[in-house]
């Protein structure tokens, strides 16, 4: 290493803080390199050590001092936030506004108190352990003493909203249960954000080593002429990285000129060090052209000219370094200390105004010459001016004058030739187009602070139809809603006014009225009240069936009821559905028990006579036609076993209780039948019967599967005694015949009903009817060891053709003479529920609802049943009745408590009856509206207003509600739309870094110029805005702006190839497409 022994000792005298620590250790890194600076560094912690040692440096609840000033502060604040309420309820700034304002007012006071706080320190104590520690860079910056000694400021919900509520107080004075929560969100944010992100920063490592792993340094020198252009790096006013330090290690593309004197100060393939380029910058260079990675001709790498310096010895790079694997964990190393999205737990929002101009002096303000403004309405409600052009204002004062210059764009707060006193805020500044924060449309419901009618003033409102057809009505010029006092009653869904319009009513008398009213009319039947249950029930029977002359009894089996219906001709019945249930025309009520059409085994069913209806029901077939069915048994047993368990073979003849398969035993005589498949026995059938070996088989064959009578002769010799059926069997012994048993079951025409009593009300009928059913069809073979039922007869509900829909109950009643002696009725009710008034409910009024009808009562269909009455509370005026087709939702009164009367005896008024009036207006000489409201009446000696609250809305906004509405309170007006800066979450870290890498299109992109030229900015008198630019040969481009859009160019101003119009960021596919277009006009295709 090369000493330096020409350098003279310096002595400096001053405190080293963050800063100059850095500066020190860098001087000493260029000129004594790494040893001896760690060797240093090394040192010098040991004296901060050594010193904070013996000057006892420590920290303790005491060293958090909150400034004095906190408090006025504080109260300053909350002044300046209850005048912004004020003009909220006077209707001078919409809910936006006013919330806006409230925003920025705790805003500027965290800010102000910030700076108190470090002055406070400066003054009383600068070897305060606090600031030391946050200004020596030890730990801690500013932003978290504030929160320990100031204020913690605004936070924001989890979905990055801010709350209007601040917390006020500091660790230190600590917490108030309600802001510890608030605080909480941001907590939880943070600690979630960490567990997800060290995945994906890792991820974000891998990807960018695969892409990069192959840039290596593998030449001196490509021998480029291309270079990149380096200035200042910043916004329009302020510098972030600075020339001198960007310049660092690169090497220069061309030679550097002394833009004064012409002499060449550094030379081409130079690399620049500190000093060059201290001298460079010193010299006046605004702008550098230096070597680039980006530009270097080196075949697949990079060549040493064009990478520069290596960091981390201060020369060239050496020849082989893998640039590509450092620059990929350089971007990747902080990826775990970034967060995903910023969330300081010390308060989010900066709303920034990048510089407020005020008076210095008391003195009148004058507009200088040229300046052009405009009317604006800033975002806290307040009426300014904007420039449209650069120019200045000059501030007069007694014995001097200062003139303050106006950039295009700056609000100014204060009129033409208006006076002002000293600190009065004279204009802002806003941030530079290019930093503004990204917008976003959010929107605010607003809703009533009282309930009453809804009157508009000055609101002109505009109806759109989106595709679905849903009218959404909104707001084209901003005004005022008014809400007028009144007590709005509900009505009840099909309720009618009782009461007109200017009707006077007094406390108790009906406003409308509900009548309850039956469809079908019939029986009254008031059930038993029993506690706890909802509304009170009418029940109207409208026809009933009742078996008069069968018992029913109850069964109880493993823990349920089953009912059992005997009818005198002795007919068991078991019902199907239990008591309390409703059934419909057709449903099945009850089942005959009856065992004679139950078989023993499976087999196969012909009919006989009998006809059914084509249809299958659930149930089966219905018999239209009694008959006989025929009845040819057969044992069938599913197996599924191997082949080998099998103990008989086809056709053998087995007797009762003979094993056929292992485990399985046949319960009749007959001739078995196996059907196998791949070695399994499926199943065995065993067909009962007589079998006879035959001579002939011809003879068997031609009678096979028909049925012979008794005494008929089968075949020579054999006569058959019963009714039998013929089948041919081929069995071991050879061909024979199988004579198997039939038997016959009689079917009826009809089955009896039981006898049945009905009460049917207005040509009602509704009876039980008897029906057969047959769960098998002709021919078909029913596979089964057990028995089988036939035939089913069940008794089904009908219920005349004109009302099938209506349900029947089914219950039980005890018979009127015989004692203990129950009787199935099935009843249609119609069930009507009376509405229970409830207390509580203040909107409905004092309903009352009273019942028309006694037990038993026997009543006409469309008769009233009830009637709800809702009462009037208090008296007062009937209004707000629409008259009109549609049907009335809301009846307002006008009560004494709604209207306020001031005093106008010997100064009257000249107000109008119907005039608006906000309250602080002047009513008469010297009298001051105390309320807001409507005026009602006047006379010489009093006005008579009716209280109202005024609610302003902006352009835009989507109303909720029609002039002349009632409202209750706490319904939502209307919705307003705005558009606020985007808060809390500034997607940064990682998400960002991906989101460059990957040129991705912005979500909301800004206008881009398409050719270079001048731009002509031209306002509308809605607020719209045109961009023009007129371009080097005349031609005059529209730039059409969507809303929501701000244009960030003045009119005049020159604007280059794809410069943004407005703001949002610039869509880098859009760029390289603008440039490509442009270049493609003076060169060729493949040069472009």
């Amino acid at each position: 290493m090369k000493e330096q022994p020409t350098n003279k000792m310096i002595f400096r005298n001053r405190i080293v803080d963050k800063g100059q620590l850095k500066k020190l250790i860098s001087w000493s890194f260029t000129h004594y390199g790494t040893a001896r600076t760690a060797q240093m560094a090394d040192r010098l912690k040991d004296l901060g050590f050594r010193y904070a040692t013996q000057a006892a440096v420590s920290i303790s609840v005491d060293d958090l001092q909150v400034p004095d000033s906190k408090r006025n502060l504080l109260d300053a604040a909350e002044q300046e936030i209850r005048e912004t309420e004020a003009r909220y309820s006077r209707g001078e700034i919409t809910e936006v506004e006013r919330f806006q304002k409230v925003i920025d007012t705790w805003n500027a006071t965290n800010e102000t108190l910030k700076d108190q706080v470090v002055a406070n320190f400066r003054k009383k104590n600068p070897l305060n352990s606090v600031y030391m520690m946050a200004f020596s860079g030890a730990r801690g910056n500013i932003s978290q003493v504030r929160q320990l000694v100031g204020m913690r400021g605004l936070m924001a919900n989890p979905q990055g909203e801010i709350i209007d509520m601040p917390i006020k107080t500091n660790f230190r004075e600590g917490l108030t249960v309600t802001e510890y929560i608030i605080s909480s969100y941001g907590a939880r944010k943070g600690l979630v954000d960490t567990a997800l992100r060290t995945a994906d920063s890792g991820y974000l490592t891998r990807r960018l080593v695969d892409v990069s792993q192959d840039v290596i340094i593998r030449e001196l020198d490509c021998g480029t002429r291309r270079g990149i252009p380096l200035r200042n790096m910043g916004d329009s006013d302020r510098v972030l990285i600075k020339l001198q330090d960007r310049l660092l290690g690169r090497v220069l593309a061309e030679d550097v000129i002394h833009p004064i004197t012409g002499d060449v100060i550094a030379l081409r393939n130079q690399d620049i060090s500190d000093e060059l380029a201290a001298e460079i910058v010193g010299a006046g260079v605004e702008e550098v052209i230096v070597r680039s990675p980006l530009t270097c001709e080196a075949t697949r790498s990079v060549c040493q000219h064009c990478y520069g310096w290596s960091l981390a010895h201060a020369q060239l790079v050496d020849m082989g370094e893998a640039v590509g694997i450092i620059a990929a964990q350089s971007i990747g190393e902080p990826g775990t200390q970034l967060t995903m999205r910023t969330f300081h737990t010390g308060g989010v929002f900066t709303g920034e105004i990048a510089e407020q101009k005020r008076a210095s002096f008391a003195g009148t303000l004058g507009h200088g010459k040229g300046l052009r403004t405009r009317s604006f309405r800033t975002r806290h409600g307040e009426e300014a001016l904007i420039a449209e052009t650069n120019g200045e204002i000059i501030l007069i004062g007694r014995d001097h004058t200062e003139t303050i210059p106006i950039t295009q764009g700056t609000i100014i707060m204060v009129t033409d030739g208006e006076r002002v006193e000293t600190h009065r805020i004279l204009a802002e500044v806003p941030l530079a187009g290019g930093t503004r924060k990204s917008t976003e449309k959010a929107s605010k419901d607003v809703a009533a602070d009282l309930a009453g009618e809804v009157k508009f003033a000055d609101i002109t409102a505009e109806e759109k139809k989106d595709r679905q057809g849903n009218t959404t009505r909104s707001v084209q010029r901003g005004g005022l809603i008014w809400v007028l006092s009144g007590e709005v009653y509900n009505l009840l869904p099909g309720s009618e006014p009782t009461v007109k319009n200017g009707d006077d009513v007094k406390a108790g008398d009906v406003l409308a009225e509900t009548r309850l009213i039956t469809e079908h009319g019939g029986i009254v039947r008031l059930p038993q009240e029993t506690e706890g249950k909802g509304g009170r029930e009418v029940e109207i029977i409208t026809a009933s069936v009742l078996l008069d002359q069968a018992k029913v009894r109850v069964e109880s089996s493993q823990g349920r009821d089953h009912y059992i219906i005997e009818t005198k001709t002795n007919q068991i019945f078991s019902l199907k559905t239990p008591p309390g249930q409703k059934v419909h025309n057709g449903d099945v009520v009850a089942e005959l028990i009856d065992e004679r059409y139950r078989t023993q085994t499976g087999g196969t069913i012909k009919y006989s006579g009998v006809e059914v209806g084509k249809k299958k029901g659930k149930q089966g077939y219905e018999v239209t036609r009694g008959g006989t069915l025929l009845w040819i048994p057969e044992e069938a047993h599913e197996v599924n076993k191997d082949n080998t368990l099998l103990l008989v073979h086809d056709g053998q003849y087995v007797e009762a209780g003979t094993e056929v398969v292992k485990d399985i035993f046949s319960h009749s005589s007959g001739i078995v039948e196996t059907t196998q498949k791949n070695d399994i026995v499926r199943e065995v059938v065993i067909k009962p019967g007589k079998l006879y070996l035959v001579d002939n088989p011809e003879e068997v064959l031609a009678r096979d599967k028909t049925l012979v009578t008794p005494g008929e002769e089968v075949i020579p010799t054999i006569i058959a005694e019963d009714l039998g059926f013929i089948e041919y069997v081929e069995t071991p012994e050879g061909p024979a015949m199988l004579l198997r048993p039939v038997k016959e079951y009689p079917v009826p025409d009809q089955s009896p009903v039981p006898s049945q009593e009905s009460a049917n009300e207005s040509g009602r009928s509704i009876r039980l009817q008897a029906v057969q059913r047959l769960p098998y069809k002709d021919g078909e073979r029913v596979k089964s060891i057990d028995g089988l039922e036939l035939l089913r007869t069940q008794l089904i509900l009908e219920i005349d053709e004109h009302t099938p829909q209506l349900a029947a109950d089914i219950e039980l009643v005890p018979d009127e003479t015989e004692l203990g002696i129950l009787r199935l009725q099935l009843v249609i009710l119609e069930s009507l529920v009376i509405r229970r008034d409830i207390a509580a409910d203040s909107t409905q009024g004092s309903t009352i609802t009273r019942l028309l009808v006694g037990d038993g009562d026997q009543i006409l269909p469309r008769a009233d049943v009830a009637r709800t009455e809702i009462r009037c509370k208090e008296p007062g005026r009937i209004r707000g009745i629409l008259t009109g087709a549609e049907t009335v939702r809301r009846i307002l009164v006008v009560r004494e408590s709604d209207q306020v009367i001031l005093s106008t005896v010997g100064n009257p008024s000249n107000m109008e009856v119907g005039q608006l009036i906000i309250s602080g207006t002047e009513l008469a000489p010297g009298l001051l509206a105390t309320e807001s409201g409507e005026v009602v009446e006047r006379t010489t000696d009093y006005l008579k207003l009716r209280i109202g609250r005024p609610y302003r809305v902006s352009p835009g906004a989507v109303l909720h509600i029609e002039d002349g509405s009632l409202v209750q309170r706490g319904d939502n007006l209307v919705l307003l739309v705005f558009e606020r800066a985007k808060t809390g979450d500034i997607i940064q870290g990682l998400p960002r870094i991906e989101e460059l890498l990957e040129a991705r299109k912005p979500k909301d992109s800004g206008v881009l110029a398409q050719r270079p030229g001048k731009a002509q900015v031209v306002y509308g008198d809605d607020e719209s805005v045109e961009i023009k630019v007129i371009e080097a040969d005349g031609v005059i481009t529209d730039y059409p702006i969507s809303p929501g859009q701000n244009v960030i160019v003045g009119d005049g101003q020159i604007v280059g190839t794809a410069e943004p119009l407005t703001d949002g960021s610039s869509n880098p596919h859009e760029v390289l497409e603008i440039y490509f277009k442009v270049e493609q006009e003076s060169q060729g295709l493949y040069e472009a």
